[in-house]
């Protein structure tokens, strides 16, 4: 009798601190998760405004011939870049005000354009804060 009511006891309390438990365990992973994700996003933001930084804005004729299509391309090359550059950095910003519940990123926001050696360190810093 005393093993039959040990045994009842013990699964009681085992469910009910598992039912407790649970939520809680949820909770905190899914927080872990979401963190994650933000610092990702983050991440491959800044990486996107690099690679808009560093991006070609002069092609040599020789590469892309002497065609019209290839003329248009040229002229446009430069006007593109910098398209894609503020779009690159208005997604960085915005990664960025995201990842603020999780972590106070060190940089200047007043500063518009940042160098490329700033990205950099901005990405080794997201890196090792992750």
């Amino acid at each position: 009798m005393m093993s039959w009511l040990a045994t009842l006891v013990a699964a009681l309390i085992g469910g009910m601190s598992g039912g407790f438990l649970a939520p809680w365990a949820k909770a905190r992973f899914d927080r872990r998760h979401e963190r994650h994700q933000a610092f990702d996003r983050a991440i491959t933001a800044v990486k996107a405004v690099l690679y808009a930084y560093t991006a070609p804005s002069h092609v040599d004729r020789s590469h892309i011939g002497d065609s019209t299509y290839a003329q248009e391309f040229a002229d446009q090359l430069l006007t593109r870049r910098v398209e894609r550059f503020f779009e690159a950095t208005y997604g960085m910003r915005q990664a960025i005000a995201e990842l603020e519940p999780h972590y106070k990123v060190v940089w200047n926001p007043d500063q518009f354009q940042l160098t490329e050696e700033e990205l950099k360190h901005l990405v080794d810093q997201l890196k090792m804060a992750r």
